[in-house]
């Protein structure tokens, strides 16, 4: 006799809770209740290569396959809204919600990008800045140039993380 692949559990009083929880991550009480049980079945996989719910790295150059989705207009404006906000394109943005659930790495939108090339450019003054630092060597002009050195390193900090804090919220929704 083939068993049922399915579960009823009687959440109590916490059935209210647990709706909420779910309508606040827009997801079903059925497809919350999945997650939490592959999350939780994950955890105690061994990492002995048997199928599951692993993260890796996959390849994402190479041939690509078309595939056709169907939203209604109500979706799509939605999706073509939040593409946008990203800087993207619809197809673009959908193909980076894919890939950020499928590897859990960051699928970074133009403005990101251009933040962090923002960043990077910070980092190039902080070298300069130390290489003044260690070619003048005095102690008035040091302390100014290290103070200097230490206001872009925060900017960069607090650059790097709004942007990382960002993307971890968009695509883990």
């Amino acid at each position: 006799m083939a068993s049922r692949a399915r579960l009823c559990v009687d959440l109590g009083p916490a059935k209210s809770r647990w709706e909420a929880w779910c309508a606040l991550h827009g997801v079903t009480a059925a497809d919350g209740v999945r997650q939490l049980v592959h999350g939780v079945l994950s955890r105690d996989e061994p990492s002995d290569g048997l199928p599951g719910r692993k993260y890796h790295r996959i390849p994402v150059d190479g041939h690509r396959e078309r595939v056709e989705i169907r939203l209604t207009q109500e979706e799509l404006e939605a999706a073509s809204r939040c593409a946008f906000s990203s800087g993207l394109n619809v197809n673009r943005w959908m193909v980076t919600v894919i890939r950020a659930q499928l590897v859990h790495e960051p699928q970074l939108g133009e403005r990101e990008m251009r933040l962090l090339a923002d960043s990077n450019q910070h980092l190039a003054m902080i070298v300069t800045l130390l290489g003044r630092l260690k070619a003048h060597r005095g102690a008035c002009n040091a302390a100014r140039v290290l103070e200097d050195t230490r206001a872009v390193i925060d900017t960069h900090l607090r650059t790097v993380t709004q942007v990382l804090r960002a993307n971890l919220d968009r695509w883990s929704r």
